[in-house]
Formats: structure tokens, sequence, C-alpha cells
């Protein structure tokens, strides 16, 4: 029997694990309810996800990815998910999962279900390691529940490179901070002029935000990670640009070019969408490692706040995640205003030859 198609018992109750799809609506719907429940539990801080900002996730797929999702069904009431990805160009030995269980059913076996659907696409993916993650406590940010992490040890997961979410509440920022910072990064940064565009990377920079994106994972601290750069080229971040204009995502970016070579050598995005009035995201800051040294994260952070909250001004927080151990860029995040309100930890295993049962 598969999990991913069968039933079982738990407890003397009916178990079922059913793949999620945007041609079954009651599927869709079910994991939106189980995505919420936990959010409210374990992620308050995060937006929710709407039923059409799910079916959208489910419809406009990243390129270079394989992806699937399940739904468990205890008694016929959803009471867990589990999504499954895996890279099909890098990352040829890993695969990337998120298994929840609502707190009302934690405990009864169902999460050990799921993890044996994990262990079954491993198997027919040919990965040897796993990575997921869970909330975790760090001092002064307690974790709603410490059932995640139990679980994950007692699953024989070692903990590899903590997180911490920091939010900035537009109301609260310091206008005359931003100035001084922006003026010292300037004072810095003589040689280099600011770019600014919105969603897809105009053609004479695209080159260069693909060689920036693809050097995230280099140069971000990441731990014990057993995790490989990608190396997207034009063709494929034109495809990551689709997939997020399908998802209904709106993005702004501010770079750093350097004038004698014409080179984009600075870049960072903010992003929002209709489904989550209110509330964006601080994601990718990077700077190439030979333009370090100019203040030029600073520059185009500072500018690209300015830039999106001219055109979003209904927006009230600002999200961003960042590894534990990245003083550097935190130091910015903290002087821009971004205070700590919730950890993570992200967890690795590795296989034998051979994937085992689940327990």
């Amino acid at each position: 029997m598969r999990w991913g198609v069968g039933a079982g018992d738990a407890g003397g109750m009916s178990l079922r694990i059913a793949p999620v799809s945007v041609d079954d609506p009651a599927s869709v719907e079910a994991w939106v309810q189980v995505l919420d429940e936990v959010r409210v539990h374990e992620f308050p801080h995060f937006p929710r996800v709407t039923r059409r900002a799910g079916e959208a996730m489910l419809r406009h797929l990243f390129p270079a990815r394989g992806i699937e999702h399940h739904v468990a069904w205890l008694d016929g009431e959803p009471v867990g998910r589990l999504e499954t990805s895996w890279m099909t160009e890098e990352n040829l030995r890993v695969l990337f999962f998120t298994l929840e269980v609502v707190p009302r059913s934690r405990r009864r076996g169902v999460g050990r279900a799921l993890y044996g659907r994990v262990l079954e696409c491993a198997g027919e993916q040919g990965r040897t390691v796993l990575l997921t993650g869970s909330s975790l406590s760090m001092e002064g940010l307690p974790a709603p529940d410490e059932a995640p992490v139990g679980f994950a040890a007692a699953l024989g997961f070692a903990s590899t490179l903590p997180e911490v979410q920091r939010r900035l509440v537009v109301a609260d920022i310091d206008e005359n901070v931003l100035a001084g910072m922006a003026a010292a990064a300037r004072d810095r940064s003589a040689g280099y002029r600011v770019v600014q565009w919105r969603d897809g990377a105009p053609a004479e920079l695209a080159e260069r935000v693909a060689y920036l994106d693809s050097r995230l994972i280099s140069d971000a601290p990441m731990g014990d990670m057993q995790v490989e750069p990608e190396k997207p080229d034009v063709a494929r971040m034109r495809q990551t640009e689709a997939v997020l204009a399908g998802r209904g995502r709106r993005l702004y970016h501010t770079g750093a070019v350097h004038e004698d070579t014409g080179d984009l050598v600075a870049w960072t995005t903010i992003s929002t969408g209709a489904e989550t009035p209110g509330h964006a995201w601080q994601q990718i800051t990077i700077v190439d490692p030979k333009h370090r040294g100019h203040r030029l994260g600073a520059l185009v952070k500072v500018a690209n706040l300015h830039f999106f909250r001219a055109a979003e001004p209904e927006v009230t927080v600002i999200d961003t995640f960042n590894a534990a151990e990245n003083s550097f860029m935190i130091s910015i995040n903290e002087q821009m205003g971004f205070r700590r309100i919730a950890a993570f930890q992200n967890w690795q295993r590795e296989l034998g030859d051979s994937t085992e049962p689940a327990a």
C-alpha cells in the first residue's frame, strides 16, 4: 500500500493521505484549511494563505523543480499536510519537505504517516538528503509549540541553520535614521548609480540579475545544510518572473550599477500582493563580493524601501528572514527598524543506501 493513495489506521481511526490537485476543489479547500489552522497556532506572524492564493500556487509552478502536495484525512477531517519538492538541475541529492499537523490531531500517528510518504518520495526521486524546517525557541522568542522540534529529533534529523524572522512596522519607521543611512551609503558609493524597476528585470540588466541570484546560497550563511547554489540563466529567471506574476505578486527592485563597467553589482527586492493586503516581504539582498565595502547593501535597501512605500502605501508591515549568524545583514535591518518576532530551525537528515519505512 502506498500512503500517497491509500488509507491506514491511527489508533483505530481511519487515516487517509491523498494528493492535492487544483482540479479537485475539495482537496484544495482542505489543504488551505490545514495551512491556516497550523498558521494560527504556530506561525501567527505569517499572512494567511487565501483560497485564491492557494490555487495560484498550485497552478503556477517554479521552473527546474518538481513538487507534490498531500493532505492527511483522519476520520474524514483534514488534519495534516505534506509538501515535497526537488530540484531538477541542481541539488540532485536533496528532497525538501514541509510536514504539518493541526494541533488537535498531533501525537496520533498522522505525522509519522506523512513522513512515510516523504521516504517514499525520496526513493522515487533518488534523493538521499532530507531538508525541512520548524519553529524554534530562542532567548526572548519562545516557540508556540515545542512538538515540531521533538518530532524532528525523534526522526533522526540534525539541526543545521537557525533563522530569525524580523518585522518592520511602517508606522514606526524613523525617517531621520533612514536619511542618515542613505547619506552614509552615498558617501561610500561614489562610482555607483542606483537603478529601480518593478516585476521583471529590464533586458539590459537580466544577465546580471540572474548572476546575482545564483550567488545567494554561495554568499549567505548556510550552516551545515548540504545545498549547492542554483544556477539560473536568463531563460529560467524569466520563467520564475512569470510564475510570480501568475501568483499575483508585485515586486519592487533596487540595484546599484558600477559606472566603469556597467555591471549590476547589488540588488534587493520587496514583494507584496493583493491576497496579502497590508503585508510585504523583504527578500533577497546581495552584493557582488568584488564590490563590497561601499555600503551598497544599505544603499539599495533604503532606496528600495522608499520606492516600495511610495507605490504601496497600504502596506503596514514588512517581514524578512536572516540566518541567525548573518550579523552584517542583521545590523542593516535592525538599523532600519526591523525587530525580531520569531525563530526557526532548519533540519537535515542523510539517508542510508535505502530509505527505511516510517517508524
